[in-house]
């Protein structure tokens, strides 16, 4: 059914490969590496390509299924019975994506206490998940999917894999799975100089004549231009000047609170997959 629904949705092995390639730099010295919930085993795919050697397990028959196809090591079991019959330090390295949204929050503790049973010393562990503080994560992606259970903060993620005793744990968001909402947002976000460039334009904006343009050549037209930027400078400039510097002061705090509004909606438009990758301590 999983398999099913993820082609249903649209998503594609490409797209999934791509997404997957950001992790793969951390298992790049990795000599035998498990995957837990591996799908049709694109991570897999992907490992091989870079001749790391791997093996992945899943329940679901389909997916399996197309994992077989295309050759990979796939075993058919639940990752907890598989952890438990596999050997203690039997890998330097565990991928588990988008599998501890599925479980309530004591066997995402059990998945990670089992991974560093198995881990050699050493060896690394990458958990990836929905980005709790993704908009788009929370708008359409968790909830669109019906055995998603629980979103878990990668700080959380980071405190369980201490707890269980691994070592520095640290978290971090997928860039190729940048948020394909607000775009317009993120196009402003882009401009390191907008705040600069719309200051610049309120500028422009409150520049204002100072000086009353002739009008005819003549001497009565001379006489009374003089009279009246004489007027203009004494009586009516200071009350000009005064509300112009009012106006710019209004528009530039409208300024500042737009950028900040606008970087507080950039935040919630980060990408919509996080992860927390720890390592087993050193024997």
């Amino acid at each position: 059914l999983d398999y099913d629904f993820l082609r249903y949705m649209g998503v594609e092995p490409e797209t999934q490969r791509r997404i997957q390639s950001h992790y793969l730099p951390t298992f790049a010295q990795c000599k035998r590496v498990l995957d837990l919930g591996c799908g049709d085993g694109d991570f897999l795919a992907l490992l091989a390509e870079h001749g790391i050697e791997a093996v992945g397990v899943d329940f679901d028959e389909k997916t399996l299924q197309a994992a077989l196809a295309q050759g990979l090591p796939v075993v058919q079991a639940d990752v907890f019975d598989y952890l438990a019959d596999a050997p203690a330090e039997r890998f330097d390295g565990i991928f588990c994506a988008h599998l501890v949204e599925h479980l309530p929050y004591h066997l995402v503790i059990k998945l990670v206490q089992e991974a560093q049973r198995v881990l050699q010393p050493g060896g690394v562990i990458v958990l990836a998940t929905p980005n709790a503080r993704s908009i788009f994560s929370h708008l359409e992606m968790f909830y669109m999917h019906f055995g998603h259970i629980s979103f878990y903060h990668p700080r959380l993620l980071c405190f369980f894999l201490e707890h269980a005793g691994f070592v520095n744990a640290q978290e971090g968001v997928n860039p190729e799975t940048a948020s394909p909402m607000l775009p317009g947002v993120m196009a402003r976000q882009a401009q390191n100089n907008a705040g600069d460039t719309l200051r610049a334009r309120l500028d422009t904006l409150m520049q204002y004549q100072r000086q009353i343009p002739l009008q005819g050549n003549g001497p009565i037209a001379r006489l009374s231009h003089r009279v009246k930027n004489s007027l203009a400078r004494w009586l009516v400039q200071p009350l000009q000047d005064d509300l112009a510097a009012r106006t710019h002061q209004a528009l530039n705090a409208l300024a500042e609170e737009v950028t900040t509004q606008n970087n507080e909606l950039a935040s919630l438009n980060g990408p919509f997959e996080c992860y927390a990758v720890a390592r087993k301590a050193p024997a």
